[in-house]
């Protein structure tokens, strides 16, 4: 069926070059024999730079999360947070009832006083040779002991107040107001959003166009339109043998990005560029033999010639072998060709006619 509408489609072709006017013998002949070739469309080999992208999807993370809990135990009196505020370093986020912390910090504070006073004592004793040098030896370390339990109690008073590590966005906040939250209990989620990073697996015959600090260009299906900017920060250094890739990691370079943890975003990276490559449209290949072949044409003729490709770039391969520059070759309409086949060359408006004929056809 599709043979028989392009036949159609060559005969708007070669019909639309005709006049009203009766034809010569001669024309009437030369039109007969252009009935009998298939109408082609070609196009010329050029150069031109080439440029070797490999392309990939992640998924974004920030490079600093964490959990934060509470080291003490006790009721939440304050929240000061929600979901989705950004703070600052050390900023208290929730305070904790720290009344057990206190009166722990007051009795401790009260035996190391005690403890000091009998040291000090023991000291003197020693000067009149009432007691042994042991006693007071003893007696400097149990005043020690209580004063590191002391500075124990009031770093544990301290800790009724949940602070930000850093800077960042509470992503999540797990505690209400009034509740009893245990020690060590979880309190929130915070990320650093200003430091996010991607893990890219690139198989291991990519790899060797890749460096640390190289530019890779990012976007998210969320962000239609906008790419980003990022880097190579570091390259795995084994490959893993089951799926054959090496793990690359790539931090996001703008501060302030509208990106978040979670998304999806495809990544780009420049391995190469060739400058001044012979470059073969993509649209002009035959992939279904033992290599790639394409048909030239020279003379009314096309014939079938095998090429060696190299890298793909927005339509256009790289050519390596197999046809020199300013060769012509056959882009629309090889499939129905055979080597030898007579053929004739249209213009891309007729072949447009030929385009909208075949692509109607179900």
């Amino acid at each position: 069926m599709r043979k028989l509408l392009l036949s159609i489609a060559i005969a708007i072709v070669l019909g639309a070059g005709l006049s009203a006017c009766s034809q010569s013998a001669a024309e009437s002949a030369a039109s007969a024999e252009a009935d009998a070739a298939l109408a082609v469309e070609t196009v010329q080999i050029k150069r031109g730079d080439m440029v070797r992208v490999f392309s990939g999807t992640a998924t974004l993370a920030a490079e600093r999360a964490a959990n934060l809990v509470s080291e003490n135990g006790g009721e939440v009196l304050n929240i000061y947070v929600e979901e989705g505020d950004r703070v600052a370093a050390g900023q208290v986020l929730a305070r904790i009832d720290g009344e057990r912390a206190r009166l722990a910090l007051a009795q401790t504070t009260s035996i190391a006083k005690r403890l000091d006073h009998e040291a000090q004592r023991a000291s003197l004793l020693l000067d009149k040779h009432m007691i042994a040098a042991d006693a007071v030896e003893r007696a400097g370390f149990e005043r020690d002991a209580q004063r590191a339990a002391v500075a124990l109690a009031a770093l544990s008073l301290g800790k009724s107040e949940i602070r930000a590590p850093y800077a960042g966005v509470i992503t999540r906040r797990h505690i209400k107001s009034g509740q009893w939250l245990s020690p060590n209990g979880l309190a929130f989620e915070i990320a650093d959003f200003d430091d996010l990073v991607a893990d890219v697996p690139v198989p291991e015959k990519e790899l060797a166009g890749l460096r640390t600090g190289q530019p890779v260009a990012v976007t998210a299906d969320a962000f239609r339109g906008g790419e980003f900017l990022g880097q190579v920060e570091r390259i795995g250094a084994i490959v893993d043998a089951a799926s054959g890739t090496a793990n690359v990691r790539i931090s996001i370079d703008e501060a302030d990005t509208p990106l978040r943890p979670g998304q999806f975003v495809r990544i780009a990276i420049e391995r190469e560029r060739i400058a001044d490559a012979l470059l073969l449209p993509k649209s002009a290949l035959m992939m279904g033999g033992r290599q790639p072949e394409v048909f030239t044409v020279a003379q009314g003729k096309a014939h079938r010639q095998p090429v060696v490709l190299g890298g793909e770039q927005d339509g256009w391969v790289q050519l390596l072998g197999g046809l020199a520059e300013g060769a012509h070759v056959v882009q629309l309409g090889q499939s129905q060709l055979s080597d030898g086949d007579a053929v004739t060359i249209v213009n891309r408006a007729a072949t447009t006619i030929a385009r909208e004929i075949l692509r109607s056809t179900p």
